[in-house]
């Protein structure tokens, strides 16, 4: 899954010489009074919440038009929706196909942990604007 990731960006780099992309990770902390704050992400444990914040910029003469950049969700982790950002953002748990969260199967919506990827459909990206898009994981295996 990294490597699609890897050679995404590679791409994307490679066709828009001017178009900047960059995937950061980080992990959060709450303190005592439920104040977060974001830290560098050297290392996970079970419990850990770790979040991924994939930054674009277009610094070309034209717009982009119909991107859909794409976050992996890590096997071993779980999906926080409520962290997706922007919210308008599709998931899947085949790798292909996607749809607004959640996905029903049978009438039940799928375990979180089963999400294996986190995409948005841009429209239009102008000239000189920039994009953060982010998800938050749960590192499996600590206590609720």
């Amino acid at each position: 899954m990294k490597r699609i990731l890897v050679l995404f960006l590679i791409l994307v780099t490679t066709i828009f010489a001017e178009v900047k992309t960059e995937l950061t990770s980080y992990k959060v902390l709450v303190d005592k009074e439920g104040v977060k704050s974001k830290v560098e992400a050297t290392e996970a444990a079970p419990g850990d919440i770790i979040g991924y914040n994939f930054f674009i910029s277009n610094g070309t003469e034209e717009a982009l038009e119909k991107i859909s950049p794409t976050i992996p969700i890590p096997s071993g982790t779980t999906f926080i929706p409520e962290e997706g950002e922007p919210k308008n953002y599709l998931v899947s748990i085949n790798e292909r196909d996607f749809s607004p969260y959640p996905i029903m199967q049978d009438g039940v919506p799928v375990d979180d942990s089963q999400y294996r990827l986190v995409s948005w459909n841009i429209e239009k990206l102008a000239p000189g604007e920039s994009l953060n898009l982010e998800v938050q994981v749960k590192v499996n295996g600590g206590v609720n």
